[in-house]
């Protein structure tokens, strides 16, 4: 802390810097996240800085200055970082190399993982780097093309995942909905197909998320036979919303699942068409102890 205060991270004027909140933030980042460095360092050759080696002891190298400065963007914004090296390691030990910052990493995890999400949101590749700038700073790694090498690694990584064998998890109940992203045009909104599932053991899976055009029989069929190659096995049951493509398309796959209408759009649907009937707040009311009733009659084994 008496370095901290050394340095004086607590004051930023207005003349400085046009935000001398971020201003503080981004140097406290700074000089914690040196301080930690020059701690790994110290950890790795069992000796504080300047500290001489004793009779005794074993030899683990040497400080030898520090890597050439580099920009690390994170989420507050842009530092400058400098990480500490260590020379004349003997044969036999590990070289020395920082765990908190990996060589020629440029971005914090957390920021990496910032770009797939905002891709699947909509986001093009060429609006990432003027929407991101202002806040990252000028000096943030956030070219087109690094945006670009990301999304590809991203979506390398959900083929692995769409690929990835479930013979060894038993599904006994599967929850499946079409979910409509604000991305792209009005009229013709991505549609991802999702499918969740619980084990044996009451733990959900998520299954499937695969677009499709809206909530299609074919687009459904795709995705439960997508299922099947992957060795899943035939689901209890499985729970919907009212949308028939699904429906159409199960019977054809899973043969001996039973179907149950979700509860939730079951009564929100009838309490809407007994609104636009009479709008009779009592009507409205009977319906909804009408399901409830019903619901606890039978008693599903999970609640949705």
């Amino acid at each position: 802390m008496k370095r901290i205060y050394k340095e004086k991270i607590f004051t930023a004027t207005t003349s400085e810097v046009e935000d001398p909140i971020e201003s503080l933030v981004r140097r406290g980042a700074r000089l914690m996240l040196e301080e930690a460095l020059e701690l790994e360092a110290a950890e790795y050759l069992e000796r504080a800085r300047n500290q001489r080696i004793k009779s005794g002891e074993e030899f683990r190298g040497y400080r030898n200055g520090y890597a050439r400065e580099r920009n690390l963007t994170v989420g507050s914004g842009t530092i400058r970082v400098k990480i500490p090296r260590v020379s004349d390691v003997p044969l036999g030990q590990a070289e020395f190399e920082s765990r908190i910052v990996k060589p020629y990493q440029r971005r914090s995890n957390s920021l990496n993982e910032l770009f797939p999400k905002l891709f699947i949101e909509g986001l093009a590749a060429r609006d990432f780097e003027p929407a991101l700038r202002c806040i990252m700073g000028e000096s943030a790694a956030l070219s087109p093309s690094t945006i670009s090498r990301l999304n590809q690694k991203f979506k390398a990584e959900y083929k692995e995942w769409t690929r990835s064998s479930l013979s060894s998890t038993p599904i006994v109940y599967v929850w499946v909905d079409g979910i409509y992203l604000k991305a792209g045009l009005s009229d013709e909104r991505a549609c991802l197909l999702v499918v969740l599932g619980v084990d044996v053991s009451g733990k959900k899976h998520l299954l499937a998320m695969e677009e499709g055009y809206r909530e299609s029989r074919e687009s459904w069929l795709s995705v439960l036979r997508s299922l099947k190659s992957r060795g899943m096995n035939e689901p209890a049951l499985a729970i919907g919303d009212g949308a028939l493509g699904f429906w159409s398309a199960v019977g054809d796959v899973w043969r001996m699942t039973r179907q149950q209408r979700c509860w939730l759009h079951t009564a929100v649907g009838g309490m809407c068409w007994t609104n636009c009937q009479s709008g009779s707040e009592r009507k409205r009311q009977r319906v909804c102890e009408q399901f409830t009733c019903q619901k606890q009659q039978k008693k599903p084994g999970l609640k949705h």
